[in-house]
């Protein structure tokens, strides 16, 4: 639905939950209904976080780095963010003085409503005020400088990404130490609002990415913020909540100033630590993505790269987090914010000369490692998963990374570990869809008692073969069989006797003729052979041995009472030489012939005239 700022908010009746549970739980969740095991999230995943199951996708927390990729690939819904509005609200009932702090983001976020408009319609749900994290921002950068001005600095991994910080703490444990240990720049806004605000003022902060919804737990920061809520939520607020009164004399389309943005860059980066370095400087690197920054975290474990400040992001900038209008590129939310800082009225104060006058913010946290551990495989037991996934050896293996792993090997290891399945890699399905297929359709013309071709086989290839015998004038004669009395020995010994005995019967016939002829059971007790190339009297011979065959079948071993029984049968004979008989006139002949013998005594054969 369309809300009233023009807003597209999908309200779900789900959502509204008590205060304990909506705060409570994994930030990540998944639905087992939404699910459609297309496993596009394991695909994309890149800490391999999602475990494959049988019917759908599980989130495993401890290797989580709540990125939102999962969320944001999944196109049926089938991972879910935590949502904490109904904390937000409860806060606001709470009579406190609440006051929003929104990543400076929130012009983009929260388009098309005017950067004024926004402040007064955050007010209206009860907020005591609505304030950026500009100067938290600019306060941080300034905090880098000091911090990079220092002699001797070394490797520095400059973030304030959660996502990216948590991508160190759990895979690279060995450089949590390097972590820059200074607070992301909403927490010092957010302990600024503290500071001037009155003393029991709540913080509702409001974040371009998911991860931060439990980052404000964290040690070391837990002071500042009470409820963090991403702007998909806050939009979510703005759409089901009834406005209230602002407070104050405020008029419609006025903004409150802002100081002039001169120290920092995206998400507190200090501007002067690019603008005094050229592009070919290698001291300072940046990298955007999850995958990259592994990429450039093992080239130094590895001692291949020594940048002494890496910038580390997960998305092109917050202004690109999964949060803010996920409906436009990045280009365009780029373009939104330009022109709004053109449009924008300022004040000629700079903020460093700001900071100055304001209250002392503690800016200092610390990070400790949080690795995953999971063993390492043996080459035996990685062997023997790859085999169980079709491969004989390593030498076949694809390594085409459909399963989102780089090589087969580590699809193997994480099968290994639980995480995944070989029904996510692509290729081995492919192959065992074309087998089962074929099992499928061999199944569709086999008997499944006897396992030789059923009527439905049996009228394919007798019709190919009399087209054959048409086109190339070979000859093709065709037996019909039938058990001489199997109803009376049914009746008598009982149907499970009756099944053996069938049974016995179709491995003498398959036995008694040529890999290239076609035995069928053509229904009941009544057998079929095609002989392909084989002319009248050929066929007779063949006839006869399978009579005299049927004579010296025993059954001695199938249960007391059967001791000496004997089964004769009566055979139809027909056949064509590239003659203008239709499939049916020669089954037609060879039943005909069939009906002679029986009429005749049975246990015999007869040829059809002609």
């Amino acid at each position: 639905m369309a809300d009233a700022f023009g807003f597209d908010i999908a309200v779900d009746g789900s959502r509204e939950r008590g205060v304990a549970e909506s705060t409570a739980g994994f930030l990540i969740q998944g639905s087992q209904d939404s699910c459609r095991a297309c496993w596009a999230c394991v695909r994309y995943c890149p800490a391999r976080a999602i475990r494959v199951t049988s019917h759908h996708a599980e989130i495993i927390p401890e290797r989580c780095v709540k990125c939102g990729a999962c969320v944001s690939d999944c196109g049926n819904g089938g991972h879910a963010v935590r949502d904490d509005t109904l904390a937000v609200r409860e806060l606001l009932e709470t009579g406190r003085p609440v006051v929003a702090v929104l990543a400076t983001e929130f012009v983009a976020a929260l388009h098309p409503l005017a950067p004024a408009d926004i402040e007064r319609s955050v007010e209206s749900l009860g907020f005591y005020a609505a304030e950026s994290t500009l100067l938290g921002e600019e306060m941080v950068a300034a905090e880098y400088e000091r911090s990079y001005a220092r002699a001797g600095t070394p490797l520095t991994l400059r973030s304030t990404c959660p996502v990216a910080v948590e991508w160190v703490r759990r895979f690279r444990p060995s450089l949590a130490g390097a972590l820059t240990p200074v607070v992301p720049p909403y927490i010092a806004q957010a302990r600024l609002v503290r500071a001037l605000y009155p003393k029991d003022v709540a913080v509702v902060y409001v974040s371009p990415c998911y991860a931060r919804k439990d980052e404000i737990r964290e040690e070391g920061i837990a002071d500042a913020v009470d409820v963090a809520i991403d702007f998909t939520e806050l939009k979510r607020l703005l759409a089901t909540t009834r406005p209230r009164p602002v407070l104050g004399d405020r008029c419609g389309g006025d903004r409150r100033p802002e100081p002039l943005k001169e120290i920092s860059l995206t998400d507190g980066f200090p501007r002067s630590t690019l603008t005094s370095r050229d592009k070919t400087d290698s001291e300072v690197v940046a990298v955007r993505g999850l995958r990259q920054l592994d990429r450039v975290l093992s080239a130094i474990e590895r001692g291949e790269a020594a940048p002494t400040v890496l910038d580390m992001l997960n998305c092109d900038g917050c202004i690109d987090g999964p949060a803010v209008n996920p409906g436009l590129s990045v280009f365009a939310k780029r373009n939104i914010v330009t022109a709004e800082r053109d449009a924008r009225g300022r004040t000629s104060v700079r903020s460093r000369e700001l900071i100055g006058h304001l209250p002392h913010i503690d800016l200092v946290r610390s990070f400790r490692p949080a690795p995953v551990f999971e063993t390492v495989p043996s080459t035996e037991q990685i062997d023997a998963v790859l085999a169980e996934g079709g491969f004989a050896s390593r030498d076949e293996t694809l390594d085409c990374g459909a399963c989102g792993y780089a090589t087969c090997v580590d699809h193997a290891a994480a099968i290994l570990h639980g995480r995944s399945r070989w029904e996510v890699c692509f290729p081995q399905e492919r192959e065992r869809m074309k087998t089962a297929n074929e099992l499928l359709e061999q199944t569709a013309r086999s008997d499944a008692l006897t396992d030789l071709v059923n009527r439905r086989g049996f009228d394919e290839r007798l019709a190919q073969e009399v087209a054959r015998s048409r086109r190339y004038g070979t000859p093709v004669a065709l037996l019909m069989i039938d058990i001489d009395g199997f109803k009376t020995i049914n009746d008598r010994f009982g149907h499970t006797f009756g099944d053996s005995a069938l049974e016995r019967v179709a491995t003498a016939l398959r036995g008694g003729v040529r890999q290239t002829d076609i035995a069928a059971r053509y229904g009941g007790d009544e057998f079929g052979i095609i002989l392909p190339g084989i002319g009248k009297t050929e066929a007779y011979a063949v006839a006869e041995k399978l009579r005299a065959a049927m004579s010296e079948l025993r059954f001695d071993d199938l249960g007391a009472g059967v001791d000496g029984l004997r089964l004769t049968v009566s055979v139809g004979v027909s056949s064509l030489v590239g003659q203008t008989e239709s499939p049916e006139s020669l089954l037609e002949l060879a039943d005909g012939a069939l009906y002679q013998a029986k009429q005749r005594g049975r246990d015999q054969v007869r040829i059809a005239a002609g």
